[in-house]
C-alpha cells in the first residue's frame, strides 16, 4: 500500500510565512530610509513579528480543522479496506457502517492492486471516500450529519463504430501499426483466432484482415478501442470469420463472459484446448516418433511438441480439467498432467516451478498459469515440452483436431441472425452499413449520426444513484 498525502494546509502555511517574511522586511527598509532607531524599532517588530506569528498559526489551526486531508492510497497486492483504515487510523466503526450502506460492501470489499483510493481524512475521521468502479462508473462517499450518504456517478462512455484493415508484410503488429490501429486491438485479434491461427509460425506475407470495432471516448476525450464486433483473417488463403454475440438481456463485461465469438453459421471459435499452451518464441522440437535425441544421442520418439521460451515463462492449462500429476518424474524433470473430458490427457514437461498452490486433484480452467518454464529434467535450454494424448495415445499437439465449445443454443439463433446479418454485410463492404448503424442504435432514425452508437444519443451526460445510512 502507498499513500500520497496531500492538503491545503501546508500551503497556506508556506504562503502566510512568506508573507510574513516580505512585511517584516519592507518594514525595516522603511525605517532605514526613514533615519529612526535600529533598536527601538527592531523592539517594535519583534513584538509585532510574535503577534502575526501567533494569529497565523491561530487561523492555520483553525483551517485545519475545516480542511480534510486527502490522502491517496494506492492498493498493494494483499490490501483489504480493513488493513488500509488500520493504517490511516481510522475508526473501524465507520468500515462497519459502510459495509451497511446497500451495494457498498459488493463496491468496496474487492480491491485490486494498483488502483487508488481517495481518502479524506480529519481527525482520525472519515469525512469521504472515492473509488472508481470502471471507466464510467465513480462511487462517492461523504459524511453528513446522519452518518454516510454513497452515490456513483455514471458518466456513459460514448462510442463510435470503426472499420480497419490492412495487409500483412513482416508481422500482424506492424501492419495493424501502419493501418493506425493499436497493438492492444491487434491483439484482441490473435486472442479471438488464437483456436485457430498459430501467430508465430502460420502467418505469411500476404495474408490480410478487416476488423469493425468500437471506438470510446469520454466527454470529447478518447480512450482507445472497446470491443471487437466483427473481424475477417484471411491467412493463407483460408478465411476464418468471427462475429461478437451477446443474448439481449446480458452484459456486455468481458469479465463476465457472457459473450463469444461465433462463425457466421453459430459455432464457437472457443476450442475445448489451447493449439499452444504459453507465449512461445519458436518451437524447437516438432512431434516426431524418429527423432534423436539431442542429450541420449540415440533414436526416440520425440511425442510432443518443445516450445523455446524464456525461462519463468508463464504455462497455462491447455483445456479444463483435473491436475492428475503434479511433481518430478525421471526426464521430464517437474512436470504437470492434467486429464481432461472424453479421456483426454495433457502434459508440461520440463518446468522451472509450479504455480503457488497447485495440488494433485484441483481442478483448473483453461488458460490458468498452472507452471513456469524452465529446463529441468533432460533438456538443453528452456522449454516447454507438451503432450497431448487421446485414449492413452500420443497425438501431434499442432496437428490434432480441437473439438469446439458450446455453439449458440437453437433458442438463440434466431437472435444471432439478426445481429448477425448487419456485421456480415458491414465486413462485405469494407465500411459501416446504415442496417449497422439502425441496429446498433436501435432505430433507423440514427442514420443522420454517422458511426454513432447509443451512448452518444443519451440527452444526458450522467446520472447519480444514491444511497444513504
Amino acid at each position: 500500500m502507498t499513500l500520497e498525502v496531500g492538503s491545503k494546509n501546508r500551503v497556506l502555511a508556506l504562503l502566510k510565512g512568506r508573507g510574513l517574511q516580505l512585511t517584516v522586511i519592507a518594514v525595516l527598509a522603511l525605517t532605514w530610509w526613514r533615519g529612526e532607531s535600529w533598536l527601538s524599532d527592531i523592539g517594535r517588530l519583534d513584538e509585532n513579528a510574535i503577534s502575526a506569528i501567533q494569529a497565523a498559526e491561530a487561523e492555520t489551526s483553525a483551517q485545519a480543522i475545516l480542511v480534510p486531508l486527502t490522502v491517496d492510497v494506492i492498493v498493494g497486492a494483499n490490501d483489504t479496506l480493513e488493513r488500509i483504515f488500520r493504517k490511516l487510523e481510522l475508526s473501524v466503526t465507520d468500515l462497519a457502517t459502510l459495509r451497511a450502506l446497500p451495494d457498498i460492501r459488493r463496491s468496496l470489499d474487492r480491491l485490486y492492486p494498483g488502483e487508488t483510493l481517495k481518502f479524506g481524512v480529519r481527525d482520525k475521521q472519515l469525512v469521504s471516500l472515492e473509488r472508481q468502479l470502471s471507466p464510467s462508473e465513480t462511487l462517492q462517499v461523504r459524511r453528513d450529519q446522519n452518518g454516510f450518504d454513497s452515490e456513483v456517478i455514471v458518466n456513459p462512455l460514448e462510442k463510435n463504430i470503426r472499420v480497419g484493415e490492412a495487409t500483412i508484410k513482416n508481422s500482424l503488429f506492424q501492419a495493424a501499426g501502419e493501418a493506425g490501429l493499436s497493438d492492444s486491438l491487434a491483439m484482441k485479434i490473435t486472442n479471438i483466432f488464437r483456436w485457430d491461427i498459430d501467430f508465430v509460425l502460420d502467418i505469411q506475407p500476404g495474408d490480410r484482415f478487416r476488423v469493425i470495432y468500437e471506438e470510446l471516448s469520454q466527454d470529447g476525450t478518447p480512450l482507445g478501442e472497446g470491443d471487437v464486433l466483427a473481424v475477417e483473417f484471411i491467412n493463407q488463403g483460408t478465411v476464418y470469420r468471427a462475429l461478437r454475440f451477446a443474448p439481449s438481456g446480458e452484459s456486455t463485461d468481458a469479465e463476465e463472459d457472457d459473450f463469444g465469438y461465433y462463425t457466421p453459421d453459430g459455432r464457437s471459435l472457443r476450442k475445448a484446448f489451447l493449439r499452444a499452451p504459453l507465449e512461445f518464441t519458436r518451437v524447437s522440437s516438432r512431434f516426431n516418433l524418429y527423432r534423436r535425441h539431442p542429450v541420449l544421442n540415440r533414436m526416440r520418439a520425440h511425442r510432443g511438441v518443445d516450445y523455446a521460451a524464456p525461462t519463468g515463462t508463464p504455462v497455462k492449462a491447455a483445456g479444463e480439467g483435473r491436475v492428475r500429476f503434479v511433481g518430478t518424474k525421471g526426464g521430464y524433470g517437474k512436470v504437470i498432467e492434467v486429464q481432461h473430458a472424453n479421456n483426454v490427457r495433457t502434459l508440461y514437461g520440463h518446468l522451472s516451478r509450479f504455480a503457488r498452490g497447485l495440488r494433485q486433484g484441483e481442478r483448473v480452467r483453461q488458460g490458468e498459469v498452472i507452471g513456469y518454464v524452465g529446463m529441468t529434467g533432460l533438456a538443453t535450454g528452456p522449454h516447454l515440452h507438451y503432450e497431448y494424448l487421446q485414449n492413452g495415445v500420443h497425438k501431434d499437439p499442432q496437428k490434432v483436431p480441437l473439438p469446439n465449445d458450446r455453439p449458440i443454443p437453437a433458442s438463440l439463433m434466431a437472435e444471432f441472425r439478426t445481429q448477425a446479418g448487419p456485421l456480415l454485410a458491414s465486413l462485405d463492404a469494407g465500411r459501416v452499413t446504415p442496417a449497422l448503424l439502425a441496429a446498433a442504435l436501435g432505430s433507423d432514425s440514427a442514420a443522420g449520426e454517422p458511426g454513432k452508437t447509443p451512448a452518444d444519443a443519451a440527452t444526458a451526460k450522467s446520472s447519480v444513484r444514491r444511497a444513504s445510512l
